[in-house]
This record gives structure tokens, C-alpha cells and sequence, in this order.
């Protein structure tokens, strides 16, 4: 990343965003490449001992939503100190962290939806059926246009985890016995909203999506709306925090 003395003030906030989210990728370039191996290598294990009609791309895809939310919140509970000791305001931290989200989101995203069309092509070359399990049933995803839709919204998907991670980790560091809390009411919102999404339950405990009932008659594109209110409201929650956090030093 730029030194923060050779960046000006109006940009240096959005350079240290896109910065972040290029280290953090960096970082776990390995994990990354050995969760797309598994994601195609597993399935042609498998079939050597049962029938494919499971899309592993969509498990993988899951698991990389809650891998999200620990990345934004470990990140802002590890290095909020460090961050502003080195020069960086809690006005700029909240910047910078929403450029980080939005980056790593969008990439994550993009991997994904490359991943789940691949997949389709794959599976169809192996005469596999690409489906996930909604509800108890194994249902095909689709056409490729139904599944290019059902790949699109997972950026947004990772912009909510990102959220609901960095307002916990954010919340963990600013009252250091209670923040992490904030779980108990954000967890069941964000993953009620993710199961609504795709009507089946993501990968994580089933006791999350208890609000899912609520939302059952509700169409996809209010959920979807509820899922953009749901991470500019975390996203705002995480900035009010980060604006009033004290700056400590940790306890060796």
C-alpha cells in the first residue's frame, strides 16, 4: 500500500480502501485457489462413488460469505490502533473500510459468478446436475440465464456480510466485554435475508434464519431491496462507531 505521506488527504483514504482489499486478496491468495480447486476437483472425486446433482460452487460460495464478514471484522478489531497511530483519522478509517468492502465484495463476487457458470458448463460436459438442496429438495438451478441470475447477486451478498462483520468486529473493539453482542440481533437479520434470497437455508446454524418465516410470501426483489437497507444501514452503523472509538493500547 502508498505510505500515507506520499498520498494527499481528499484521496489518501480511497488508495488505502483499494489498498486493504488488495493485500487482504493477496493474503489469502492460497486459500482462495485451494477453495476453487476443491470446488472442481471435489465433485469428480465424489462421482467415482455416487450420482452429482449438487452445485458445489454454491457451498463454496456460502462458506465465503461468513469467511467475509471474519476478514472485515477481524481486520478493523486487529488494526484499528494500528491505523490510526499511524496517521489515519476515524472519518478516514470509515472510508477507507467501505472502499475495502466494496472492492473485496465486487472481486469476491465476480470469482464466484465466473465459478458457478463454469460450473454449469462443467457439470452439463459430465452429464452432472447442477442443483442445490431448497427446503429438502435437490432442485436444478436452471437455464444459463437462470443461472447467471441466480450467480448475480452474490456480490451484493458479500457486501452485507462484509457489513454486518465490520459493524461487529467495529462494536468488539469499542466496548471490549459487549460489542460482539451486536451479533445476536444482526446474525438473524442478514442470514433470514440470505435464505429468503434462494428460499433454502445457507450454509450456518438453521436457528439464524428464524425470521425467514416472516418472509416467506415476500417477492425477490423485496428481499433484495432488504438486503441493500440492511448493509447501508450496517454500513452506516460501522462509521457511527469508528467516528466515536477511543484509540487504547491493547492488553499484552
Amino acid at each position: 500500500m502508498p505510505a500515507l505521506q506520499h498520498l494527499t488527504l481528499p484521496n489518501r483514504r480511497f488508495a488505502l480502501g483499494a489498498g486493504f482489499a488488495v493485500e487482504a486478496v493477496k493474503y489469502f491468495k492460497y486459500w482462495i485457489l485451494a477453495a476453487v480447486a476443491i470446488a472442481f476437483l471435489g465433485p469428480l472425486a465424489l462421482s467415482q462413488y455416487r450420482d452429482i446433482d449438487l452445485s458445489t460452487w454454491y457451498y463454496t460460495a456460502n462458506i465465503a460469505k461468513w469467511f467475509t464478514s471474519f476478514v472485515a471484522g477481524g481486520f478493523l478489531f486487529t488494526l484499528v490502533p494500528n491505523m490510526i497511530a499511524a496517521g489515519m483519522t476515524r472519518r478516514e478509517l470509515s472510508v477507507a473500510m467501505g472502499v475495502f468492502g466494496l472492492l473485496w465484495s465486487a472481486a469476491l463476487g465476480a470469482l464466484v459468478f465466473a465459478g458457478i457458470l463454469a460450473e454449469r458448463a462443467y457439470y452439463g460436459a459430465m452429464g452432472w446436475s447442477q442443483g442445490i438442496d431448497a427446503q429438502g429438495t435437490i432442485s436444478a438451478i436452471g437455464t444459463w440465464g437462470e443461472t447467471a441470475a441466480f450467480a448475480a447477486v452474490y456480490p451484493l451478498m458479500y457486501l452485507a456480510y462484509f457489513a454486518a462483520g465490520a459493524v461487529i468486529g467495529a462494536a468488539a473493539y469499542r466496548w471490549e466485554n459487549s460489542g460482539w453482542l451486536l451479533l445476536v440481533p444482526i446474525l438473524p437479520v442478514v442470514f433470514s435475508l440470505d435464505n429468503a434470497v434462494y428460499d433454502t437455508e445457507p450454509f450456518g446454524p438453521a436457528w439464524a434464519g428464524v425470521l425467514g418465516r416472516f418472509m416467506e410470501d415476500w417477492g425477490r426483489g423485496v428481499v433484495l431491496t432488504g438486503v441493500v437497507i440492511v448493509a447501508a444501514g450496517l454500513a452506516v452503523a460501522t462509521r457511527q462507531i469508528l467516528l466515536d472509538i477511543p484509540l487504547r493500547s491493547k492488553k499484552a
